[in-house]
């Protein structure tokens, strides 16, 4: 093993895991998924995951068993829950590095992970309780796989590569669905038909292969239909594939452009890098180029036609992104100048808007704010030297890892913190409070809310109402019950017969029955 790919595993290791169960599950996706496992863990059912006592039919089971092990370890909290993500991020870089080292030279393929690891995508989805890093492994193993196999098949070697394709796929296909085949294929088969044609299609097709596929991924779909039938094939395959992909799904919708923005704001700074590796790509016609180039555009392209979406979704494509970021790395043009400005300019943006920024935050209700405007004075200080990198035609890389890596490591010790404590703050409380004054027999009822926390944490089935008198006849016949609701609904729950016990100007808890505080 050589140093540097000893130092890309320590680096990619201690990122995914600093601080891994340091806050709160976030709404929706990570409470979600941590109750659903959670709830299999506590029922013993390894069929068919449930939230809050219903079935759950929005993901396949893998992610469920992953995290279900570490939860089994360590027990039932937030560090567990994000283990499968932090454990796939640390297998995808160093497996990215080896893969560029092999077709291209030790530099790029520490561009590429470094553009990666050091990016907010990275930061996010390696300490996320979902399961877009797990996807994206499998994903990108499947692609390596493929592209390796398209080699070996030219050296004449047997080529157990295409079973690796395979293999992955099916993986990646039990962990979202039917994006972990559809991706893989159809990458694989557009690179081939570019690359050699209608005759070069039959080198991604293997019966074996897809036999593996089938032994691997079927089994779980099959017994999940035999035990819940109709029902499964409409919400999972019909409503969480096809009507989430041609319509709005909980209003996570956008413009064509959406993941332009997105992409820019995930990979800063490395993604003013990707016009020169594009251009470098198509002047040098370099085959792994090319490959990264399809992998990115196929993700890309396919979730921008997308109704529903969302920032995590083409997390398959940055590892291709990043490979493209390293070829504009290695340029030697006036192209990098263009990035250095980009970057430059960007980051005196940034800058400026944390100098001014502070006591609107606090105004806002955002607590520890302090290190905001000497994180400030750093992305103006970082703007001067980007600009000095431009005009000097000089590279200043191991500077620019340093800078973005201190500003990762602010986030995950200030930011992130403090934006949990806004978010979730309120809310876990609640969910603690209710947990010790409800008995199992009485009811716990969120009033216009859809926050998957509340269940996790409170231990207790949550009832939804969605309207004033939904609310009224839930309560009608109980003698005590708790109702967790926005600051801005209270008046209408106080004629449901509700008083007010907790209100912290965003959310309340209301009750009904013995007080809280008189309990205490």
């Amino acid at each position: 093993m050589s140093r540097l790919l000893l130092l890309i595993i320590t680096l990619t290791v201690f990122l995914s895991f600093f601080r891994l169960g340091s806050v709160t599950l976030f709404d929706v996706d990570e409470a979600v998924f941590a109750t659903a496992t959670k709830e299999m863990v506590q029922s013993g059912n390894w069929i068919t995951p449930t939230y809050n006592g219903k079935n759950r039919y929005d993901k396949p089971i893998l992610f469920y068993w992953l995290m279900a092990i570490p939860y089994k370890i360590f027990g039932i909290n937030e560090f567990s829950a994000r283990v499968p993500s932090a454990v796939a991020a640390s297998l995808l870089v160093p497996a990215l590095f080896l893969f560029i080292r092999r077709f291209e030279n030790e530099e790029k393929a520490l561009y590429a992970t470094l553009s990666f690891t050091l990016s907010i995508y990275f930061l996010l989805y390696s300490h996320a309780a979902v399961t877009d890093m797990t996807l994206t492994l499998f994903i990108t193993l499947s692609l390596i796989c493929f592209y390796l196999s398209v080699i070996e098949e030219k050296s004449g070697r047997i080529n157990w590569y295409i079973y690796g394709f395979y293999l992955f796929s099916a993986l990646a296909f039990l962990t979202k669905g039917l994006i972990g085949m559809v991706f893989p294929f159809a990458i694989a088969l557009i690179y081939l038909f570019i690359t050699e044609g209608l005759r070069g299609i039959q080198k991604a097709i293997s019966l074996k292969g897809a036999v593996l596929f089938v032994v691997v991924s079927a089994p779980w779909y099959v017994i999940e239909f035999m035990i819940n039938g109709n029902e499964f094939v409409q919400q999972f395959f019909i409503k969480h594939h096809f009507i989430r992909y041609t319509e709005v799904i909980s209003g996570h919708t956008g413009p064509l452009y959406y993941y332009i923005p997105v992409l820019i704001g995930g990979l800063f700074p490395w993604v003013a890098f990707l016009p020169a590796g594009i251009r470098s790509v198509f002047r040098g016609k370099e085959r792994l180029g090319l490959f990264a180039f399809i992998w990115m555009v196929v993700v890309i392209v396919f979730f921008s036609l997308s109704t529903t979406k969302l920032p995590n979704y083409i997390l398959p494509a940055i590892p291709a992104t990043s490979i493209l970021i390293s070829f504009g790395m290695d340029a030697q043009d006036r192209w990098i100048r263009h990035a250095n400005v980009f970057i430059a300019f960007v980051t005196l943006c940034i800058g400026l808007a944390f100098l001014v920024s502070k006591k609107y935050l606090l105004e806002f209700g955002l607590q520890n704010a302090h290190w905001i405007i000497p994180f400030g004075v750093v992305m103006l200080v970082a703007s001067v030297l980007r600009l000095y990198a431009a005009f000097r035609k000089k590279t200043f890389y191991g500077l620019l890892s340093a800078l973005t890596g201190a500003f990762l490591l602010v986030l995950s010790i200030e930011a992130f913190p403090a934006a949990n404590a806004y978010l979730q703050g309120t809310l876990y409380r609640y969910s603690l409070c209710a947990r010790e004054r409800l008995g199992d027999d009485e009811p716990l009822i969120t009033y216009g809310l859809n926050n998957p926390s509340i269940v996790f944490y409170s231990g207790h089935k949550v009832i939804e109402a969605g309207s004033k008198d939904e609310l009224a006849t839930l309560l009608k016949n109980e003698a005590h019950a708790l109702v967790i609701t926005r600051a801005g609904d209270i008046d209408s729950a106080k004629d449901a017969g509700l008083k007010v016990v907790a209100d912290d100007g965003r959310f309340a808890m209301l009750e009904r029955g013995s007080g809280i505080a008189a309990k205490r």
